[in-house]
């Protein structure tokens, strides 16, 4: 795994990459300022009470609620967002790692628009129901590196598989491999976590989790060459 993550660095060297990479930046950095934005909106919102000891008191509170908050949700939603246009990442890595591999279809915007729109939601979802959790010293690392570990690897997973097997099989493989992935996930989750490294996370992932899958797919290339 490690060495499949040093390889999805040295992607950015690729140029391909590095155009999807400032795309990524910009897009990460709208996601961040769209995430602090909301959650400051529906702080102040609460806030509202009608006592003013206890509205001054959330908005103390609403400060650290706000960066903490966003935080969080930043990993899966930024994710969710890039992954349209992540797919030249993936091409670039397959070319340079697995060169034995027919040319991938495109996943068609129609297909993947709805597919990022339905996971973003469920990744607010999930995120918002376990935000008490997150607030509880010791467990709330693990329970946030678990469920976006989860998200990020399928967001991923899917990126890379619909392009060569229909979803059944792709749902499969995700399936037999699931500890495999959501760990190869987490990893990508923390990434995303740690500033200034979460501005290149998003390409770094999808080449690393283009990998993952691959390594893991068993048969995918007969797969692959029989539906080319």
């Amino acid at each position: 795994m490690l060495a499949d993550l040093l390889r999805a660095f040295s992607m950015l060297g690729d140029p391909r990459v590095r155009t999807v990479l400032w795309l990524g930046i910009g897009l990460s950095l709208l996601t961040l300022a769209a995430l602090v934005l909301g959650v400051e909106g529906l702080l102040r919102w609460v806030s509202d009470t009608g006592y003013g000891w206890l509205d001054a008191a959330v908005q103390v509170l609403g400060v650290l609620g706000t960066v903490v908050v966003a935080w969080f949700l930043f990993p899966g939603v930024v994710v969710a967002v890039s992954s349209v246009f992540l797919d030249r990442v993936v091409d670039a890595t397959e070319e340079r790692y697995f060169p034995h591999l027919p040319t991938a279809s495109s996943v068609p915007v129609a297909t993947a628009v709805p597919a990022a729109l339905r996971l973003l939601g469920i990744t607010v979802l999930l995120n918002v129901l376990a935000l008490p959790l997150y607030f509880v010293p010791l467990i709330n690392l693990p329970i946030w590196l678990a469920l976006n570990g989860y998200l990020v690897a399928r967001e991923y997973i899917e990126l890379v598989g619909l392009r060569r097997l229909p979803h059944s099989m792709v749902a499969t493989l995700r399936r037999e491999h699931r500890i495999s992935f959501s760990l190869a996930g987490a990893l990508v989750a923390f990434l995303l976590a740690v500033p200034v490294v979460n501005l290149i996370a998003p390409v770094v992932g999808a080449a690393f989790m283009t990998q993952r899958f691959l390594r893991h797919g068993g048969n995918i290339t007969n797969a692959a060459r029989e539906l080319s």
